[in-house]
């Protein structure tokens, strides 16, 4: 039945792609217009600190339908079935077997109103807004697998949902870009189960076209129990040319647990097609506890068919822990396909 789910979410993603690539423009719909995007990822990962120690993956099967009403009101719909693969898993408690995690393929629902050309507003589910790395659009990585500020801590590349207000100024030369939002703070697909609404805000800031730097903040609490969700960030990136250095220092609590992490990375393109890329990645999951900070570095190479649009990726991780030293550096795999 697996390997049925996963072959059928294959077939859907090829058989999306070859309609995108016949309707690359946008479409007539019933109201208005529609556009059709798409992201798939095969990957494979070698991982001795994880079960199966070497896998195929299907990771992503993105299907993105966007709708523009009038240049007022607009929407989209992403849904992705690999997700739902990978999380309807089963394990076993108080000697019976539970199906856990995620049921629904629903990624983003989005509602936006344009009342004014300089802000907007998003009503649904989609990623809070906090982090770099996270709001970039997976298709656009320049590493396989993002830093432990999401990978690790669920801090940023997250979605909840709620309401979120978006700016867009230019003050001479200077780009400014602000954004309010409130969320039920329990994650993607979830209702609220406590009484606080989580508060998220971003402002950045560009100064000139080469700059970007940027200040994040969150505040909430999860669960029943109420438990503290919060965290502060920060991040710059220089792009000039065929050079892009940028990274992120984010500190906050959740799950009872003050924590810590940052990371920069630097990549430069050559020879059209090729991307070099490294990454230095170091993160504390529990600052009030001894030895178990942990980093990893990460060296990649990118080859580039058309753009992001057709890509492939090889990563080396090393990883490194403080106190006990244990085998567990990953090589990772990208094939892609977005449109």
């Amino acid at each position: 039945m697996k390997n049925k789910i996963a072959i059928v979410s294959l077939v859907a993603g090829l058989v999306v792609w070859t309609i995108g690539n016949i309707y690359s423009e946008p479409v007539e719909s019933g109201f208005g217009k529609i556009k059709l995007n798409g992201l798939l990822q095969f990957w494979y990962q070698n991982d001795n600190s994880a079960t199966p120690k070497d896998t195929f993956r299907l990771r992503r099967a993105e299907i993105k339908l966007s709708g523009e009403i009038n240049p007022v009101a607009s929407c989209a719909v992403m849904i992705d079935p690999a997700q739902v693969r990978e999380d309807d898993v089963t394990k076993k408690q108080h000697g019976e077997i539970t199906s856990v995690g995620r049921k629904s393929p629903l990624q983003d629902f989005v509602i936006s109103l344009k009342p004014h050309k300089c802000f907007f507003i998003d009503f649904g589910q989609f990623k809070i807004p906090f982090g770099m790395e996270g709001l970039e659009s997976s298709a656009k990585l320049d590493l396989v697998e993002r830093s432990a500020l999401s990978s690790q801590f669920k801090w940023s590349d997250y979605r909840d949902i709620g309401i979120a207000i978006k700016g867009d100024f230019e003050v001479g030369d200077i780009k400014i870009q602000p954004t309010v939002g409130f969320f039920n703070g329990e994650g993607q697909n979830k209702l609220d189960v406590n009484e606080p609404i989580d508060f998220a805000s971003r402002l950045v800031v560009k100064p000139i076209d080469v700059l970007h730097l940027g200040i994040g903040y969150y505040n909430g609490k999860k669960g029943e129990t109420e438990k503290d969700n919060s965290r502060t960030g920060i991040e710059a990136k220089f792009v000039k040319g065929p050079i892009s250095i940028y990274g992120e220092y984010a500190t906050g609590k959740s799950e009872d647990k003050e924590k810590l992490t940052y990371y920069i990375t630097a990549c430069y393109k050559f020879l059209n097609s090729w991307q070099a890329v490294i990454r230095y990645d170091w993160y504390d999951p529990d600052t009030n506890k001894v030895d178990d900070e942990k980093h990893e570095g990460t060296i990649g190479l990118n080859y580039f068919i058309e753009k992001h649009n057709a890509k492939i990726q090889l990563n080396y991780v090393y990883r490194g822990e403080k106190g006990t030293m244990v085998d567990d550096d990953v090589i990772r795999l990208n094939v892609q396909i977005s449109y």
